[in-house]
């Protein structure tokens, strides 16, 4: 396993708002090598994207815009490859959101819905420290995480409600003194997080080792299946190996088919 996670490179989307030292020690933990998105072109030729935003959404999508960023993130989440969005990373993912400076900025419109400010006249804001979260749907990139109640940490003013539109995204729910939101999400192989996975102890690692995990098996069908492609192209006969049975599923972050 230590040689093919060498050949998984995973790169980080830093747009230069804050520190994400403690997301690159979770990702080198998990034995993975990092390259840094300096350019749009490396989005497209990424194998999977981790996208770590801090501050604001405002700030966060003026610098994805001003660098062409993010026609190039629409184009790689709609191609299904891996990510994985954390914090400001899963809300620029919505199509809009309260917290913007004068003109609003769109979001990557990925998922329906706009993110909105907590009520500060009902809770106290922003949400700071740790709270659990209630699953929604199965994923292999929470194998490693017990179904109980686990908790992770947050830090967020702003949060996006559960609504018809977007249900069938929320991989988990939070309530934050009354007030219900997602803080994860996951469609195909595209998930995010509210909380902080890597600010989470030992249950947040294992979030980031599961979705790695998956992330590898992902490349490895997609790798298999592009080599098929290419002999039957050049008329070469080859006897199918067991694990290509799986390249009917595009989705296997959802696939529970996924080998323990």
């Amino acid at each position: 396993m230590a040689s093919d996670k060498k050949k998984l490179t995973v790169s980080l989307l830093d747009y230069g708002a804050g520190n994400v030292r403690s997301v690159r020690n979770a990702i080198i933990s998990c034995g993975y090598s990092i390259i840094d998105i300096t350019n749009p072109s490396q989005i497209a030729q990424a194998d999977v994207i981790i996208f770590p935003g801090v501050g604001s959404y405002h700030s966060a999508m003026t610098v994805l815009q001003s660098k062409g960023y993010d026609s190039a993130l629409r184009d790689y989440l709609s191609s299904n490859k891996p990510y994985l969005g954390i914090c400001l990373g899963m809300q620029t993912l919505f199509e809009s959101s309260e917290e913007t400076v004068g003109n609003p900025l769109p979001g990557l419109g990925v998922i329906p819905g706009k993110v909105i400010k907590f009520d500060e006249t009902k809770r106290s804001v922003p949400h700071i420290g740790w709270n659990g979260t209630i699953q929604h749907q199965k994923s292999p990139a929470m194998r490693y995480i017990s179904e109980k109640n686990e908790e992770v940490y947050f830090v967020h003013s702003y949060y996006a409600p559960i609504t018809t539109e977007n249900s069938q995204w929320v991989l988990t729910r939070t309530s934050y003194e009354g007030q219900e939101y997602i803080s994860s999400v996951q469609k195909g192989n595209v998930v995010a997080t509210q909380f902080h996975p890597e600010k989470s102890g030992k249950v947040g690692l294992n979030f980031i080792k599961g979705f790695l995990e998956v992330s590898l098996f992902y490349m490895h069908i997609i790798c298999t299946f592009m080599y098929y492609t290419i002999a039957t192209c050049a008329h070469v006969f080859i006897v199918p190996s067991v694990s290509f049975t799986v390249c009917g599923r595009w989705h296997p972050i959802t696939n529970n088919t996924h080998p323990r």
